[in-house]
């Protein structure tokens, strides 16, 4: 299998502390060779996807604004090339088959685990077993 090259990544989640740990989790796994981008709001992921090209996207899903639900729906009208993980406390089977019809490419819970991280992206074939 091989790797696929990514240079971006984002984080997006309205905590602040949520953002810092999940991008340190990142780093960790894939570390200093991408761009780490962080977005607060689902208004402020949708205005820099739309800037620029973004590989993969950890996405919250329960925000004030933009939810994380409204940002994949956006995703998928632009046909957006970016594969997104879903990141939500909300592990009921009916969030998880939304999110999937609305073309997330995976999903974990809170608080992220590195080894459910590593999981998805080995599955997104951006990292190795």
């Amino acid at each position: 299998m091989t790797e696929k090259k990514i240079s971006t990544v984002m984080v997006v989640d309205d905590s602040k502390s949520s953002r810092k740990v999940n991008t340190a989790l990142l780093h960790t796994l894939l570390g200093d060779t991408v761009l780490y981008l962080e977005a607060a709001s689902g208004e402020s992921a949708l205005e820099q996807l739309a800037a620029q090209p973004v590989d993969v996207v950890l996405l919250d899903l329960t925000m004030p604004g933009i939810s994380g639900f409204d940002v994949l729906a956006a995703l998928q009208e632009r046909h957006s090339e970016a594969q997104v993980i879903v990141v939500s406390a909300d592990i009921q089977r009916l969030a998880r088959q939304r999110v999937e019809s609305l073309g997330a490419a995976g999903f974990i819970a809170k608080p992220i685990q590195i080894d459910a991280l590593r999981a998805e992206l080995v599955k997104l074939e951006v990292l190795h077993g």
